[in-house]
Formats: C-alpha cells, structure tokens, sequence
C-alpha cells in the first residue's frame, strides 16, 4: 500500500494549488479561508470533496483581538475529523493563513494573560513562539498518525535580506514560501506551482523541491500533474 503522506504545495495565486490537492484521494475536507475552494471543487463532479469556508473578519487596526475564536473553531473541528477517521485526504487553503491567525491566537492568548495582572503585551517574544510552533506542529502530526493525507498549500511571496552593513533589507529577486517557516521540514513532498503558457493553453508545471524519498529527483518539473503521478514517481508503488 502507498503511505499516507503530507505535501507542500507553494504558488502565487491563481495557479492550480487547489486542482492539484483534488486529485488526491477522496473523500477529501478542505479548510478554506479565502472563499475560493468550491469554484475548483465543482469541476471534480464524481468526487467527494467537502469544503468548510470559514469567515475571517476585517481587521482594520493591529490591536484588535480576532483569531482565538477562528483558530478555536478551526482547530477543534479538524481534531473531530481526524479522530472521525472520515477522510482520506485534509487540505489547508491556505497554510499561509492558518499560520497567520494561529500566530495572532497565541499572542491573543498571553495578551489576556498580561491583562490580568494589570500589563500590556504587543507582540510574541522569541521564546514565545514554541507555542504557535507546537501547534503548528500538531496540525501535521495529527494528519500523518492517523493514516490520512495532509495537503497544505501555501503562498509565495517576494524574498527580502538584510545584508551585512545595509541599514534595510532589500528584495533578492527570489519568491520564498509565505507561511509557517517549518512547513518543508513538516511535508514528506514540497511542491513549487508555476504557471505558464504553452501553445497558448495554461499549463501548471509543478517542481519537486523537495522529498523525503528519492533526492535525485529533486528539480524535476512535471505539466498538470496529480497526487497519483507524483507518489508513483517518487516512492515507485
């Protein structure tokens, strides 16, 4: 039997993050927070694929509280469907945004901490982050040790280093993936989507960047590929 596995999948938007998780097996549960996972999932009419879109709010100003209440829903309703053992495949649309909100949840937390006793808290210290880091965590592990696949898919977003000397960072021309930093080390298989005009006609190509299974196949690019292509191509089942 193929393992279940977890995947990374990092692209701009619009580039077929989305056609790619369904292709996976079915039933598949998706976990939308930006209201655009149903259009993609009509178009796989004789699959089971159940889309949850959960409503971020506005946020107008840093100091306003929000997430612990999305991140709670969120978070307890994923732990019912893995203990549920109902699907086969879970899908983060976006990663990139649970990180977001689970990061902001964690800060939220130790802000009603500090009110308690009388004092003010704007941001995570350094070693406050184990506990958005833990959670995170969680979030892949869960997935892997209940046999179940876990497609996480990711935004990129323009790479900014601050050299030795230089008073400010400046862009290296690069994209990186936008989201939780451990994300790769996490995912059996890190996928990069890109999208380009072939004949003129869309296509996705997809680059293994990186997996767990056979190195030397690292770089190697694939057009409009699918879940299946990608597992047999990699662990050879």
């Amino acid at each position: 039997m193929v393992p279940n596995v977890v995947i990374s999948v990092s692209a701009l938007p619009k580039t077929g993050k989305n056609h790619f998780a369904y292709t996976a097996p079915e039933p598949i549960k998706v976990y939308c927070f930006n209201g655009g996972a149903d259009y993609v999932a009509k178009k796989f009419k004789d699959k089971q694929i159940d889309v949850h879109n959960f409503v971020l709010p506005i946020i107008e100003a840093e100091d306003e509280k929000w997430a612990l209440p999305v991140w709670n829903e969120f978070y307890a309703e994923y732990n019912k469907d893995i203990q549920g053992g109902k699907y086969m495949t879970y899908v983060l649309d976006t990663g990139t945004e649970v990180e977001s909100f689970c990061r902001q949840a964690t800060l939220e937390e130790l802000q009603e901490l500090a009110e308690e006793r009388n004092r003010t808290k704007k941001k995570l210290a350094t070693n406050e982050y184990l506990a958005r880091n833990l959670r995170m965590n969680a979030l892949y592990a869960r997935a892997r040790n209940s046999g179940a696949n876990l497609i996480s898919l990711q935004y990129l977003k323009d790479e900014w280093i601050k050299e030795k000397g230089q008073e400010r960072a400046e862009p290296t021309g690069r994209q990186v993936m936008d989201g939780w930093a451990q994300t790769a080390a996490q995912a059996d298989i890190n996928l990069e989507l890109t999208l380009k005009d072939k004949g003129g006609k869309p296509v996705t190509s997809a680059k293994i960047v990186s997996n767990r299974f056979d190195r030397d196949l690292n770089g190697t690019i694939l057009e409009d590929t699918t879940f299946d292509e990608i597992v047999t191509l990699l662990i050879g089942e």
